[in-house]
């Protein structure tokens, strides 16, 4: 999330992370699964990237493709699955509270993005092209490179932990207790 945001921040003047979303005041949302929370957030909103002047709300989610209640299914639907379940979740509510659009970014843990991600990711690339004046063809060599660092790490983290400087680890508590068979 944070790289996709360094790089609109680069393209789009008026990027903002984890963005609280406007809280619900007489707006009845048909869908039972929408987020109704008063401090619900998107993950990035961008201001001009689809349309301009109108706000672009993206939600991230990074899935195991391999975890057993994935494996039944096909992976192309399993993107689509859970793209629907974003958009079920924040759709509705940023098109009537926010007016914005609404686009779910979906990967792998294992590097493959949904549609609606690749879709993203490119016009990304293609805006970052223009700007630094290269060919399409290294701004998304680089993306793709750079994404794929990305979910090795949160990969990673999610089997390692994080080595943040706050954690503390509590000691095991020592017995003291002498027996004294031992010593005889």
């Amino acid at each position: 999330t944070r790289f996709l945001a360094q790089c609109l921040s680069e393209v789009h003047h008026d990027v903002q992370l984890e963005p609280l979303l406007q809280p619900l005041t007489d707006e009845t949302l048909g869908l039972k699964l929408a987020n109704t929370k008063p401090d619900a957030r998107a993950d990035i909103r961008v201001r001009g990237f689809w349309t301009d002047c109108n706000n672009a709300f993206f939600d991230t989610k990074v899935f195991y493709p391999f975890a057993s209640s994935f494996q039944s299914r096909d992976l192309k639907r399993t993107f689509k699955q859970l793209e629907q379940q974003k958009k079920r979740e924040y759709g509705e509510r940023i098109r009537q509270v926010e007016h914005g659009s609404f686009t779910p970014l979906i990967f792998s843990s294992c590097g493959g993005m949904g549609q609606e991600a690749t879709t993203t990711v490119k016009r990304i690339a293609s805006l970052l092209s223009a700007k630094r004046s290269e060919p399409y063809s290294q701004s998304m060599g680089w993306m793709r490179s750079r994404l794929s660092f990305c979910l090795a790490r949160s990969a990673i983290r999610c089997i390692r932990g994080s080595r943040s400087l706050h954690r503390t680890l509590e000691p095991a508590p020592v017995s003291l207790v002498r027996d004294e068979a031992l010593f005889e």
